[in-house]
């Protein structure tokens, strides 16, 4: 078992810097994880003077998606839930690896940039499992249309795609200048931006829809294509409907 804090906190004058940190798995999100993530955006209220968040990740990659050996749906929706209705607005700095869970994460932030050579996807097709409860996050960056081909294909993309698919910001992954130009705006209004625009007005439907895709993932998961696409993950080898 790794001895890895799972989540570093660091405050950095009116930046609350947020590192996912389970290097081991490639910063795979545990149930640890999410619920200090989540316990942390639950209480920016009690942060004086904060004018942005980062998320970022420890080590070679950004996030490799959700460890499928202690993840449930119920805990990444509150995750992704906390980080869209947070008041502050909020960065995922990516770098290495944003797949999956991963881009979930990022979808459900303000703002998106990666460092070059960054690889993102959505590869849970390729273990019989399908992107639901990331899917409304990310299709806040990204057309319906794109989306479809890439959660059917399973592929990965560069930095400059996910630019094109409007999954990023800008190309520049200079964090300082994006951070200036959020503190150039009044804190409150943007706080009352966020609320404005927000897709979260309706909390029966909000829960209703989330009951409904936690339900679907584990369907899918407890079926026989989720069964096979993670022993073979496990495993390291292709999955029997693979033909490479």
């Amino acid at each position: 078992m790794s001895d890895e804090v799972p989540l570093i906190v660091e405050r950095d004058g009116e930046a609350l810097m947020l590192s996912l940190n389970n290097t081991q798995k490639k910063n795979a999100l545990t149930s640890e994880m999410m619920g200090a993530l989540s316990g942390i955006l639950g209480d920016v209220k009690n942060y004086d003077g904060l004018r942005v968040i980062v998320i970022k990740g420890n080590g070679s990659v950004f996030c490799s998606g959700a460890d499928i050996n202690t993840w449930n749906p119920e805990e990444l929706q509150e995750l992704l839930f906390s980080l869209s209705d947070c008041p502050v607005p909020t960065i995922a700095h990516v770098h290495g690896v944003c797949f999956g869970g991963g881009m979930g994460l990022a979808s459900a932030c303000d703002f998106v940039i990666a460092e070059e050579g960054t690889k993102f996807g959505f590869p849970e097709v390729k273990i019989g499992m399908i992107p639901a409860v990331i899917s409304p996050y990310v299709s806040r960056k990204m057309s319906i249309s794109r989306m479809r081909e890439l959660f059917i294909t399973g592929e990965s993309f560069g930095i400059r795609q996910a630019y094109d698919f409007g999954f990023l910001y800008t190309l520049d992954s200079d964090i300082e200048k994006l951070m200036a130009k959020i503190r150039k705006g009044a804190p409150l209004a943007q706080s009352f931006i966020k609320k404005l625009l927000s897709e979260e007005v309706d909390k029966d439907y909000i829960d209703e829809r989330d009951s409904h895709l936690a339900e679907l993932i584990t369907q899918i998961r407890e079926g026989s294509e989720g069964q096979e696409g993670m022993a073979a993950f496990l495993q390291k080898r292709p999955p029997s409907w693979s033909k490479e």
